[in-house]
């Protein structure tokens, strides 16, 4: 068995006594300012590059900040979803009329006339309580999706756009598509 039995008294030294060595002194350096963001709206002046966002929404009697001006857009996710829910109950409501009418049942032609051709038809014809409902629901979708369509096409909404935002164009250009062969095109920016 091996033991072994350091002593230390007092005014004896240890090699863990000793203070570390102190680091060379760093010179003070000043911190960068911090880049603060501009504002929304900023324009820094003809030449110089564009800065804020695209597009900004506005009410009417705010200030229009430089280098932006108001334009008026349709509501386009009104337009969207009208035009989807509205489009797609429609096309099979006219597909199965034209089924219906087809086979000889003319009563059906009614549901060719959007939004009231399904209770038109429910006038015009003798339904069990499962077509009733099914006709009822169907005008109700396509009442619904006209009414978010028209507001979002006849009601536009005014924001701001950045002047440098050019407007879309759409130009025909004659285009070859071969060594003998002439062809016309469309060119544009949107």
């Amino acid at each position: 068995m091996l033991v072994s039995v350091f002593h230390f008294g007092p005014g004896e030294a240890r090699a863990d006594d000793a203070p570390p060595p102190a680091a060379p002194p760093v010179p003070a350096q000043p911190l960068p300012a911090p880049q603060a963001a501009p504002p929304p709206g900023y324009y820094a002046g003809p030449g110089a590059p564009a800065a804020g966002p695209k597009v900004l929404p506005w009410r009417e009697g705010e200030p229009v900040p430089p280098g932006y001006h108001p334009e008026a857009r349709v509501r386009k996710g009104l337009v969207i979803s009208g035009a989807i829910v509205f489009g797609t109950v429609y096309l099979f409501t006219a597909i199965g009329g034209a089924d219906a009418v087809y086979r000889g049942s003319s009563g059906y032609a009614a549901l060719f006339v959007p939004c009231a051709g399904p209770f038109l038809t429910l006038a015009t014809t003798r339904q069990d309580d499962l077509e009733t409902m099914a006709l009822v629901l169907d005008g109700l979708v396509q009442i619904t999706g006209a009414a978010l369509l028209l507001p979002g096409l006849l009601v536009p909404k005014t924001v701001l756009v950045r002047n440098d935002v050019g407007k879309p164009f759409v130009l025909p250009t004659p285009m070859s598509f071969g060594p003998s062969s002439a062809g016309l095109g469309l060119v544009g920016r949107f």
